[in-house]
């Protein structure tokens, strides 16, 4: 069945298709911060080693994601998100199955591979079966559901490796796969290949390459999903678990409160960013709030579990504003360059990851065997600092007029 005789009742549906692949790559994505711990100390790795097996991720991430933007706007992407599932399935049993470093790589170069497409497939199957005003709104859910349903798995996370292992999780994480691999097949229409490479298609990808708005905008978004990507899904929970003195368990807690509160405030974002009157205000007062959050989770002497769980979620509340850039970078494209768009915007979102995730691992490694909370508090300042820079960018962008009717 086609995209032009496909039922309008079946459009949730394929929504919700998309947002289950989304939601495979947020719980791979998210739960490194648990596994990697434990694989640490399973297998012997340094905090250098763990930094660049988790940043490894990002680098194949990013670098596909203008491609996969591009095979959306010209190809068919059924068989596309099809074939990507199932290449994460391959990753997470490769991955599980791994007792030498290389092998964990090839594990996790399958699953970002694999996981490359997710976001991209999800914004294109919106736009082509939802209105555009319906787009912030949409992507805002998907990001909730996708969230929720990771720190509802990452809340017990911990308990379940405790118990079965990382190797167990992996594989149960595969067989999931391969689950979201039939439905995408079975509910995702067949689209017309539209694959003439002309003049007129290269030209909106230079078009998009070469605007400063979006530019500016994927650099706000780089800098402030930081705290999904470098802290919350990887370094918050060791450095809970040394500021706290608890367990891994409630480390992991506290790290899954965190991720709820953004998944809360991304709809809501967006459904502010259709009724306030400065969109821009709107985020550089999140990004205040999110600095100053941040710094004082940081480096205040603050030890009790409940007080800290409350303002993780908090700061969780504060982070989703990153949503909007989204929003802005779909009013910015080129009318038939849409998923271009979006793969440029997140390959500007996540270029930062795979830098400041080894880079804090290696100023852990620096510090000594023993690694203290002060060698935390050094490590992580790199943060609050990027929120400052992306609220001087935000600053900077002049941003479509919204349309308030």
């Amino acid at each position: 069945m086609t995209e032009r005789n496909h039922p309008q009742r079946f459009y949730p549906l394929i929504w919700a298709v998309g947002t289950s692949f989304v939601l495979l790559q947020f719980f791979l994505q998210l739960s490194s911060g648990v596994v990697i711990d434990v694989i640490m100390h399973d297998m012997n790795l340094s905090g250098l080693s763990a930094g660049l097996l988790s940043g490894m991720f990002y680098v194949i991430y990013t670098s596909l994601q203008i491609p996969a933007g591009v095979l959306c706007d010209r190809k068919n992407p059924r068989p596309i998100v099809t074939v990507c599932v199932f290449i994460c399935a391959i990753g997470c049993v490769t991955y599980a199955n791994s007792y030498t470093l290389p092998g964990l790589y090839v594990g996790r170069a399958l699953i970002a591979l694999g996981s490359a497409f997710s976001f991209v497939c999800l914004t294109h199957l919106i736009r082509e079966h939802y209105p555009l005003k319906q787009f912030g709104l949409l992507i805002g859910a998907s990001e909730t559901i996708s969230f929720i349903a990771a720190v509802t798995g990452i809340i017990g996370l911990g308990t379940v490796i405790n118990h079965w292992g990382w190797r167990e999780f992996m594989n149960t994480a595969a067989m999931f796969a391969c689950m979201i691999a039939y439905f995408c097949w079975r509910y995702i229409p067949n689209k017309p290949l539209l694959s003439e490479n002309t003049p007129e298609k290269q030209s909106h990808i230079m078009a998009v390459l070469t605007s400063v708005p979006l530019w500016l905008n994927g650099l706000f978004l780089g800098l402030t999903f930081l705290l999904v990507t470098v802290f919350g899904a990887l370094w918050a929970p060791a450095f809970l678990q040394i500021k706290l003195n608890c367990t891994i368990a409630q480390a992991s807690f506290i790290d899954a409160i965190f991720i709820l509160g953004i998944g809360i405030s991304c709809p809501i974002f967006g459904y502010l960013g259709n009724r306030v009157k400065s969109r821009k205000l709107l985020i550089i007062r999140a990004c205040i709030a999110t600095a100053l959050l941040l710094m004082m989770i940081i480096y205040l002497p603050i030890h009790d579990l409940y007080l800290m769980t409350t303002m993780m979620f908090i700061l969780g509340l504060a982070s989703g504003s990153y949503i909007l850039g989204y929003t802005f970078a779909n009013e910015l494209s080129p009318p038939n360059a849409l998923s271009t768009t979006t793969g440029f915007t997140n390959t500007l979102a996540l270029i930062t990851t795979p830098i400041l995730q080894p880079l804090i691992g290696y100023v852990l490694d620096a510090s000594g065997d023993q690694i203290t909370l002060e060698d935390y508090q050094q490590a992580l300042l790199i943060l609050p600092v990027c929120i400052l820079v992306a609220i001087v960018l935000v600053s900077c962008l002049k941003l479509p007029k919204l349309d308030t009717e």
